[in-house]
């Protein structure tokens, strides 16, 4: 017997991938604003000179939040490849991409995660 979409979409998890490079002044709200419909949260600084691990180890504390650095700079895609792997790695089905700058409305993670829930897309994009 198959799952049903919504059977299905009650054991997927779901991460959110903040690559990180002078976001400092701002990371600390995007994190407060991922509500709990996300199971992992991966902050990337990747090597920020404003140091925003640093910033976010001491403004923000979550047992969903893992912090991952990068000792060279790897650009954006480069980031989002290192929480790609870190989700991966622990059976995460649904990956986020959102900016640490708060351009983006985490609250909309529900409503772009939907089409893949209900195994209607494989990839969703958003803007």
């Amino acid at each position: 017997m198959s799952d049903s979409p919504s059977q299905h979409a009650a054991k997927m998890r779901v991460a959110a991938i903040i690559p990180c490079f002078r976001v400092k002044r701002f990371i600390v709200s995007v994190l407060e604003g991922i509500g709990d419909d996300v199971d992992k949260i991966y902050v990337v600084d990747d090597c920020c000179p404003e140091g925003t691990a640093d910033h976010v180890e001491a403004n923000y504390s979550a047992p969903r939040l893992t912090i991952i650095r990068h000792e060279q700079n790897k650009g954006v895609g480069g980031a989002v490849m290192s929480g790609y792997q870190q989700a991966l790695a622990v059976d995460i089905e649904i990956m986020v991409k959102i900016d640490g700058d708060g351009q983006m409305d985490a609250s909309l993670i529900p409503d772009l995660s939907r089409p893949i829930t209900n195994l209607d897309a494989d990839y969703v994009k958003g803007n």
